[in-house]
């Protein structure tokens, strides 16, 4: 399966995973327990994947991380997510393929 991050068709899509802004929490309080519930942001929720890209791919990836230029991102379902801001985790060189690279992203939705 593969992943579309702005002009970039990865290679691979790995552990996609959404964590969402719920903004909820539990306050003790003598006696007991209160809840303070803020409600679900989506704007802050958080998408993570690991991707395999081109080098091409990277360098492309890189500049959306660098400049913050929000992207659409279209999801192993055919689903696209507007507007979301690219943040690089982590990357690493394709073992025997050194013009590969795979990376730990984030995409935040703002």
């Amino acid at each position: 399966m593969h992943i579309d991050i702005g002009g970039v068709r990865t290679l691979s899509v790995e552990n996609w995973e959404t964590t969402p802004d719920d903004r909820q929490e539990t306050v003790e309080i003598l006696g007991g327990v209160a809840v303070q519930d803020y409600g679900h942001i989506e704007a802050g929720d958080k998408i993570g994947c690991t991707v395999t890209v081109s080098a091409a791919g990277w360098r492309i990836i890189k500049q959306y991380w660098d400049s913050r230029q929000p992207v659409d991102v279209e999801d192993e379902a055919g689903i696209i997510h507007r507007n979301l801001r690219v943040v690089v985790k982590s990357w690493r060189y394709v073992h025997r393929f050194p013009d590969h690279y795979d990376l730990k992203l984030e995409f935040w939705r703002l």
